[in-house]
């Protein structure tokens, strides 16, 4: 009952700025295309990436999120571009947003590499559910109780904008969500609006001595005009199959992750958060899980362009 009463307190306080925030993912390094449609494309094929999320376990109602990626490169009109699609959920509490979008990327060699210049667009629904505000008992309902408003949903416009840059080892990212600032027109609360995320990414992959091993560190960065959100990875792999790493984002948690990439391009991860916060007090971390699948489609290879490890 503490943590329930602790949970609903929390949730009341941050929720307004909840709303306005992107979810978070760990494992930020598999989900770059979701953030960023320069990358749209950015593989030799097509590549469809699943992740769920589950934070602060231990309370009912804590976020939960979930994300589904596919993207592909193309040739348009003799063009080399890149296309894919984002399905977003974001649910905490009484608060649920899912968002769909579309990219699309114009691809072009650069200094040994290959720089993705995309825009996307989609839409974002967010809804309130009443039924989540009751306490009065199983079989209650809260129609008719002024202090609790009624089902609310609204959707909105959503554009996006990002450069993403590859070579065979190296990979660095900026892009903007949100460009438009999106408002949710509700007809009895507040319209909360989207505020505009930059995101910044890099990481590098290093051969070590050993054949049999690569270190790839990576950095991660968000900021939505308020605050700045900072994640550092390190990720060792062993024979280009099993690999395992750590992270740190700042004055929020430290992160352990390991995953594998199987025979016909399937791969799975997990990670698992243990929070330096006050929350820590009360959950049990984060957890959270991803499966891709990649195939290779006929199209033509252009110098630069080699098979990517990353997103």
């Amino acid at each position: 009952m503490k943590r329930l009463l602790t949970f609903v307190a929390l949730c009341l306080l941050l929720i307004p700025a909840y709303s306005q925030q992107d979810p978070q993912f760990s494992m930020n390094m598999y989900t770059l295309a979701a953030i960023n449609p320069g990358a749209a494309g950015s593989n030799d094929g097509v590549c469809a990436t699943a992740l769920i999320r589950e934070q602060w376990l231990g309370f009912e109602g804590r976020p939960s999120s979930k994300i589904f990626n596919a993207n592909t490169p193309l040739s348009f009109i003799g063009l080399p571009i890149g296309a894919g699609i984002t399905i977003m959920t974001d649910n905490i509490g009484f608060y649920k947003n899912v968002s769909f979008n579309i990219a699309g990327s114009y691809l072009m060699d650069m200094a040994s590499g290959t720089l993705g210049i995309g825009v996307d667009v989609g839409f974002n629904n967010n809804a309130l559910s009443n039924t989540d505000w009751y306490t009065g008992g199983t079989g209650g309902s809260p129609a008719g109780d002024p202090l609790i408003p009624n089902d609310e949903s609204a959707m909105a416009l959503d554009l996006g904008l990002g450069l993403f840059y590859k070579q065979d080892r190296l990979y660095m990212g900026l892009s903007s969500r949100h460009l438009n600032e999106p408002t949710m027109e509700f007809s009895q609360t507040a319209a909360p609006a989207l505020k505009r995320h930059y995101f910044a990414t890099g990481g590098y992959n290093i051969q070590l001595p050993n054949p049999y091993f690569e270190l790839t560190p990576s950095v991660f960065m968000k900021y939505d005009g308020a605050a700045m959100q900072m994640d550092i990875n390190t990720m060792i792999k062993y024979n280009k199959r099993i690999w395992g790493g750590v992270s740190y984002r700042l004055e929020d948690a430290y992160v352990a992750m390991f995953g594998m990439d199987f025979e016909g391009g399937i791969s799975f991860g997990a990670a698992w958060d243990f929070p330096v916060t006050d929350i820590g007090t009360y959950a049990s971390g984060s957890i959270e899980f991803f499966l891709r699948y990649c195939f290779h489609i006929s199209t033509d290879q252009r110098k630069g362009r080699g098979k990517a490890i990353w997103d």
